[in-house]
């Protein structure tokens, strides 16, 4: 079977998300397909049935591919067809097609038999209503490409008719009857947002410092997520990271700005120019808030980071390798920001000074409870535990978060060696598990090593895993029984109330923001920052599980009462358009 990058050799544009199947064979099952046709509607099978058969999502790419060439080829559709030469794989074909029809004949009188008359009546309003809102996104949609490219209403109208009289008529598009995909014209489509009360979203860059998995871009995700349905995003980042499939599964198109470039700045402007509204996503994305001041574009400057005003030049190049940031343009850009985030109050101060006191605002980062509650209730601790290798007796330490000199996973790995020296917990076996290793720079992996060193100088290793960063971490939380923060510089990590939705109590370092969220002894413990011998005495007195009982409830009635996401959200929105209404007049 050809790869993508034969296949691409040939000039054949193959739809996004396909990846090469090279280790499976797929030709046995087409060996007795005989036309273009029949590959196309072998196709249109294996896309209806992709989630119920084993292979299907395989064959259903395969079959697109061998209809594909053949068409390119250009084979031609049989005037008529005799049912008794048909191959089995046809006749297949057919009868599955009639299985699907009769299927849904049944499902409909089912419905009509459980609910009743009026109730199916109800359910087909509801799904009418349904079919006239996604229409109305989708022409929302087309509706800012027009605004975005200034089309001309006419070249808009030929656009729709175009879509109606050939796009939609195509035989390899098969609609819903009575179901409208798009208005007939450019008065109906404004007609049905005023009814839908859509409006076109204005343009929103978000710009991020990566695309790799941590607290600040899982931040950024999030508030996307919840925006989405109000501003047209974009998300910019310097280069491609697992992330990217996030956003686009979303639906938000993710374009790339190499920070390293010399032509950054530049690159920057021109990518800006156009848009409505910019979300600069940490300090390191400086040269957003000072292209959006000479473009005339808002800006809102997320700030995670603590630096001391004394050290902007050390931590941009020398700490994160950010050649283009200098101390001069983070000072600069908080003068320019329209609006200033900062998720903690003692994170303000950090840069009392630098900006207008009319810009800034103080919102807490808020967590998705409802994602968390659902994973919970249908999750079992136990089983999660056991997929893990954790049993009943062991007592389960976890952190997460990439490992890093400032999250301070040496000092958890020097308080859990000296424990397991000690043999400090009694009846129980200590486990200690680290999620968010990665080997991309080198002072990153030789801290991994450090961290490996240390634990094996007391055997502290043959209990203890180090996994590499992932893209769900709840199973964690549920595994286990404490979550350490020990941080060295930190604003408020979204790990803490994560882990008070869980109910599992914190032992994190009294710095920065931290203390906004945690009180020590209530919801965990708060020790001094790079203490190794206070971290190891709390992770002893948490062994007490009525103790950590008590705490993780305490945890969990201050998440809810401050760190909801859906309050987030609101400031969050309140902040970007208030910002946007202030530039215009």
């Amino acid at each position: 079977m050809a790869g993508v990058s034969e296949l691409m050799s040939r000039d054949l544009d193959l739809p996004a998300g396909v990846d090469p199947y090279e280790e499976f064979d797929f030709q046995p099952y087409f060996q007795e397909v005989k036309s273009e046709d029949e590959l196309r509607r072998t196709w249109r099978v294996f896309t209806k049935v992709k989630d119920v058969l084993d292979n299907g999502r395989r064959l259903e790419n395969a079959s697109w591919r061998m209809w594909f060439k053949e068409r390119v080829r250009g084979g031609a559709l049989p005037d008529d067809i005799d049912e008794t030469q048909l191959s089995e794989f046809e006749k297949f074909d057919m009868d599955l097609d009639k299985s699907l029809k009769q299927a849904q004949e049944s499902t409909s009188r089912m419905v009509g038999d459980m609910f009743g008359v009026e109730d199916t009546k109800k359910f087909e309003t509801e799904k009418k209503r349904l079919d006239e809102r996604n229409m109305a996104e989708r022409t929302r949609s087309l509706m800012e490409i027009k605004e975005k490219y200034s089309m001309p209403d006419e070249a808009f109208n030929d656009l729709l008719s175009w879509i109606q009289l050939d796009l939609l008529s195509a035989p390899e598009i098969t609609l819903d009857e009575g179901v409208a995909v798009l208005p007939a014209d450019l008065e109906g489509a404004k007609e049905l947002l005023v009814k839908e009360d859509l409006k076109p979203r204005k343009r929103c860059a978000a710009f991020g410092h990566s695309l790799e998995r941590n607290g600040a871009n899982n931040f950024l995700l999030y508030l996307v997520r919840e925006l989405r349905e109000e501003l047209a995003f974009t998300v910019v980042a310097p280069k491609d990271g697992p992330m990217r499939d996030d956003y686009e599964s979303m639906g938000v198109p993710v374009q790339l700005a190499d920070m390293k470039a010399e032509t950054y700045p530049q690159d920057i402007r021109a990518l800006l120019d156009g848009f409505d509204f910019a979300i600069a996503n940490t300090i390191m994305t400086t040269e957003v808030i000072i292209a959006g001041k000479e473009l005339g574009i808002p800006t809102l400057w997320v700030i995670h980071e603590a630096w001391p005003q004394d050290q902007f030049e050390y931590y941009a190049k020398e700490v994160f390798l950010m050649s283009h940031l200098d101390a001069d343009k983070i000072r600069q850009s908080f003068a320019e920001a329209t609006r200033i985030v900062f998720p903690a109050v003692i994170q303000q101060h950090c840069y009392d000074g630098l900006y207008q006191e009319s810009a800034v605002r103080v919102i807490y980062n808020g967590i998705p409870l409802g994602a968390l509650n659902a994973y919970r209730s249908v999750s079992s601790r136990k089983q999660v535990r056991k997929e893990l290798g954790y049993g009943e007796n062991d007592y389960v330490i976890v952190q997460l978060g990439t490992v890093c000199k400032r999250k301070g996973q040496i000092v958890t790995a020097e308080a859990f060696a000296n424990l397991i020296k000690k043999d400090s917990v009694k009846g129980m076996q200590p486990k200690l598990l680290m999620v968010g290793a990665r080997y991309i720079r080198q002072h990153e992996i030789e801290y991994i090593d450090a961290i490996k060193a240390q634990l094996a100088a007391t055997g502290a290793d043959a209990h203890t895993t180090i996994l590499d960063v992932k893209k769900n971490v709840l199973p964690y939380y549920l595994a286990a029984d404490i979550v350490l923060c020990p941080s060295l510089n930190e604003v408020l990590p979204l790990v803490i109330c994560e882990a008070m939705a869980f109910e599992r109590p914190v032992i994190a370092s009294k710095i920065d923001g931290i203390p906004e969220a945690l009180t020590d002894s209530q919801e965990g413990y708060l020790i001094p920052p790079g203490d190794a011998a206070a971290l190891e005495e709390k992770i002893v007195a948490l062994a007490n599980p009525e103790l950590r009982k008590t705490m993780g409830v305490a945890g969990r009635k201050r998440v809810l009462s401050q760190f909801s996401f859906s309050v987030m959200a609101q400031a969050y929105r309140s902040a970007i358009f208030g910002a946007m209404e202030e530039a215009r007049t």
